[in-house]
């Protein structure tokens, strides 16, 4: 199962337990190719900020539902020495868990054990005795575990039921049925929700800049749409130099890379310059694969764009597409390329401007638990595949119908951006490209930056707690 502080895309199995995913038609999303001049809302789209609002009411009531008994914490009614060195606690609402003597031990939170003002861990774990025993197991007056245990010392611990019910539901008799996050005692999540492009155009996640600087229930509603469509869109920001800055400000902080806080997209008539500041098209990928960890969020601001003839399209078009989606659609249809291309080492490189990164990676990344996790695609910075013979062809095959299911007509998102446009997209899960524009007759300017993803579902969980 996913960990609370990622994103991840659960095996279908395990998404059949919960809700599925619903694919919807939509006759009002533009043709493909069709020029969308920029992103001022339809009729349609005019009245989906009243209608998201409602469904966010409906996310802060499952999860007031889901967490409605949190703090109703069984009572334990007994504790007894169990088997295989563990104490079996058994709650009044007849749930039982079986605590390893180890792990009871490991955890003591007496003042000799842990510092109580910053609740960091003072004993030394691996000086413990793994088959630790203790003399008694019971319950003391307070409704508290409380252990001494069979060392020379006699030491104590005394487990709150509070704590010992939030951390210890890994070891109830139905832990298998619980995710990560309600083992930790952390706001559970909703699960992606992935989309091609009927569903986006029908769903846009986009927001005003006043709403979402002006309000709590404004950046919840743009965190919501970020989490669940790995892309959201803020219209009418300041067109102005570095106030992207001030957007990431309100919920995390710009993560610098070798391009600086924040780097300007705009063409650069020089040699040696990145594809990225030419007129070029640049098709799908995902940025930095070739760092230790590619960066979880991307920001991008549009500062000018101004097309020379407005009945005709000289590109510069951004175009989004789900790469989860297009990755499960691989392991329920062809779970063999699938498997080639989460197993097969893919060294990712880049060299300019006096720099070098280089880093290894699968095109489709999964857990232990085989949920998807990040996407890994950039055939700029893909290096040439080293591995034994007979792998050769299985992943060009693979990577092929990969690389057809991105860019399916029907699959991305495209328009043109217009000055005050934000779009923030999750870079391990959403693709970017462009189509390539002519600088003489397009002026296209973006400012962008990177965030440390985790900072951003930091806030997210603090705000979606705080609705309960």
């Amino acid at each position: 199962m996913a960990h609370p502080g990622s994103t991840s895309l659960r095996r279908p199995l395990l998404q059949l337990l919960r809700k599925p995913i619903t694919v919807t038609a939509f006759n009002s999303a533009p043709a493909h190719g069709q020029r969308v001049a920029s992103l001022q809302p339809s009729p349609l789209q005019q009245t989906r900020s009243l209608q998201y609002y409602r469904g966010t009411a409906t996310v802060a009531a499952e999860y007031v539902q889901r967490n409605a008994n949190k703090d109703k914490v069984p009572a334990i009614v007994s504790a007894l020495p169990g088997q295989h060195l563990t104490a079996k606690v058994i709650y009044d609402d007849h749930t039982t868990a079986d605590f390893k003597y180890i792990w009871l031990r490991d955890n003591c939170k007496c003042r000799a054990c842990m510092d109580p003002s910053s609740q960091q861990k003072l004993l030394n774990t691996p000086a413990l005795d793994v088959n630790i025993r203790p003399k008694t197991v019971s319950i003391n007056e307070a409704g508290s575990l409380e252990i001494v245990w069979n060392d020379d010392e006699l030491h104590t611990s005394v487990f709150d039921p509070k704590w010992l019910f939030k951390y210890g539901q890994s070891f109830m008799h139905n832990a298998f049925e619980m995710d990560n996050a309600e083992k930790e005692g952390l706001p559970v999540r909703s699960e992606p929700e992935l989309w091609d492009r009927t569903d986006i155009w029908k769903n846009l996640p986009e927001l005003s800049y006043n709403e979402f600087k002006n309000s709590e229930e404004g950046l919840f509603t743009w965190l919501d749409m970020f989490h669940k469509y790995g892309i959201a869109l803020l219209r009418g920001v300041p067109a102005l130099s570095e106030q992207i800055i001030g957007v990431v400000k309100r919920f995390a902080y710009v993560k610098e890379t070798q391009y600086g806080q924040i780097f300007d997209v705009i063409n650069e008539a020089k040699d040696g310059a990145h594809l990225a500041f030419t007129g070029m098209a640049l098709a799908y990928h995902t940025d930095m694969n070739y760092r230790e960890k590619s960066p979880g969020m991307q920001l991008l601001h549009c500062l000018k764009a101004n097309n020379s003839d407005k009945e005709n399209d000289f590109g510069g078009r951004s175009m989004f597409v789900d790469g989860f989606r297009a990755a499960r659609w691989m392991e329920e249809n062809e779970p063999t390329a699938f498997h080639v291309l989460t197993s097969t080492p893919i060294r990712f490189s880049i060299k300019n401007s006096g720099m070098r990164y280089s880093a290894i990676w699968p095109v489709i990344c999964t857990n232990s638990d085989g949920d998807i996790t990040e996407i890994h695609y950039n055939n700029r910075t893909m290096q040439p595949l080293q591995a034994p013979t007979h792998v050769v062809t299985p992943f060009y095959h693979a990577y092929k119908l990969f690389s057809q299911k991105l860019n399916e007509a029907s699959a991305g998102l495209e328009f043109n951006m217009v000055p005050g446009d934000l779009v923030a997209f999750n870079n391990r899960r959403i693709l970017h490209a462009r189509s390539a524009y002519d600088p003489s007759k397009v002026e296209r300017h973006l400012q962008g930056c990177y965030v440390d993803i985790d900072e951003a579902f930091s806030k997210y969980d603090q705000l979606l707690m705080n609705r309960c």
